[in-house]
């Protein structure tokens, strides 16, 4: 299969205005098709912006959607305010915190015990169960 080749030449504006004068004087491209060629061009332009236009025009009720709906999704997103802890809890969390510091050193044995400590006396006698076994 054929390869397609790039034959466009890369020049810049003054130099095709150039060129395009040449090749008029040369008589090689008539000066009629040159006009015509450029009242193409304004009118695929105008075309396009007309097409564009209307796309805009459809396409808004649509981004407003996505854009109201993005509003909405951040505002659910906010974080809430977090209620105040009550004592009862800040006692009971403090109170898991020691537990749980008191074990982390004990093996595998000894925290069997005083889970069963725990269960059976409360958090506080695991705790100091604890605290004596590790000393």
């Amino acid at each position: 299969m054929r390869r397609k080749t790039k034959k466009a030449i890369r020049i810049s504006a003054e130099h095709a205005a150039v060129a395009l004068q040449l090749l008029i004087e040369d008589g090689k491209v008539a000066a009629v098709d040159v006009r015509r060629a450029l009242e193409n061009r304004e009118k695929l332009i105008q075309d396009l912006r007309a097409r564009l236009t209307a796309l805009e025009e459809a396409a808004a009720p649509a981004a407003r959607r996505v854009v109201a709906a993005g509003r909405r999704a951040a505002r659910r997103a906010q974080p809430k305010a977090r209620q105040a802890l009550s004592r009862a809890q800040k006692v009971a969390r403090r109170a898991q915190g020691q537990y749980l510091a008191a074990i982390r050193r004990l093996s595998r044995d000894a925290r069997g015990k005083i889970k069963a400590i725990r269960k059976q006396s409360g958090v506080a006698a695991a705790i100091k169960a604890a605290k004596r076994l590790a000393t």
